[in-house]
């Protein structure tokens, strides 16, 4: 009996796990970058793309693939740690998920000084 309650707990936490990584998956407009965390999406939430960074689409795929601009990679999450890997680069970028739901997404430089950067999730008509 207990190796089936072992096997049971393992099953649901295999599930809760995708169930947060799939949350990633899709289409993100770029709307502002900030200097710092931001403390509260609240404020964000009407925010439209003004941005002196201009604008992009940062795309996730269900086979760990990513792409943004023109330039493409790989991509590993668990938890709130989101590393990116980009074709083009040497290095893999650590980012801290900030905070996501069906509509947002904060992710966090991991530095001294970071920086957050700002996503609505891309609405597509039917």
């Amino acid at each position: 009996m207990l190796n089936i309650e072992r096997l049971l707990i393992i099953v649901i936490l295999l599930f809760i796990s995708s169930c947060s990584s799939n949350k990633l998956i899709g289409s993100w407009e770029f709307i502002e970058l900030y200097e710092g965390t931001v403390p509260k999406i609240d404020t964000l939430k009407n925010k439209q793309n003004h941005s002196k960074y201009g604008t992009g689409i940062l795309s996730f795929h269900q086979n760990k693939s990513f792409n943004s601009k023109e330039l493409t990679g790989n991509y590993q999450n668990k938890d709130t740690l989101l590393k990116m890997k980009y074709n083009e680069g040497k290095d893999t970028v650590k980012m801290k998920i900030a905070y996501i739901n069906k509509e947002y997404l904060l992710l966090s430089s991991i530095s001294e000084k970071p920086n957050t950067w700002f996503y609505k999730r891309m609405k597509y008509k039917k």
